[in-house]
């Protein structure tokens, strides 16, 4: 028997499976055209996510939002390539926007799926501030404009989804 008859014989009588489904989590800073900020408040960080998220990666994701948060006070959490999210981790990234808002930061997150966005407003409610894209969440469209004066300050003029 050949090497590589060796090595398929046990694969048979087997049924294929299929390659587990994993979330890709990045951090980087936002893409805004603006200088680099002199405080915490007003740097910008961005955690982005693809994949299906269950509760594991949801508290992987957070791990990451707190360490970012030491660097950057507006966090925009990517979810634009997320195709499931599982309801339950929500609670963390809700405890982890009121954490940020009461040191004077925020959360953000920019999401365009329907699903995870109907999962976010059920299980987050009216604390997380959804957007259609990084760059409003990040307040770069605000910047554009001159309304910022090219730096990324805490927007309340963004408006929510659904809103």
């Amino acid at each position: 028997m050949s090497d590589k008859t060796r090595n398929a014989a046990p694969l048979e009588g087997r049924a294929h499976r299929p390659a587990p489904r994993t979330a890709v989590l990045a951090l980087k800073p936002a893409a805004a055209a603006h200088e680099a900020p002199e405080r915490w408040e007003e740097a910008v960080a961005v955690v982005a996510v693809r994949g299906e998220l269950d509760r594991d990666a949801l508290w992987a994701i957070d791990f990451t939002i707190e360490r970012a948060a030491a660097e950057a006070g507006l966090i925009v959490l990517d979810l634009l390539e997320v195709t499931h999210l599982d309801y339950v981790g929500v609670s963390a990234l809700t405890s982890r926007r009121r954490a940020l808002v009461a040191r004077g930061g925020d959360l953000r997150i920019a999401v365009k799926n329907p699903y995870v966005t109907n999962i976010l407003k059920a299980s987050g409610g009216a604390e997380l501030i959804l957007c259609r894209s990084v760059e409003e969440a990040s307040g770069a469209e605000l910047a554009h404009v001159g309304e910022a004066r090219g730096k990324v300050h805490a927007l309340a003029g963004l408006r929510r989804k659904g809103t």
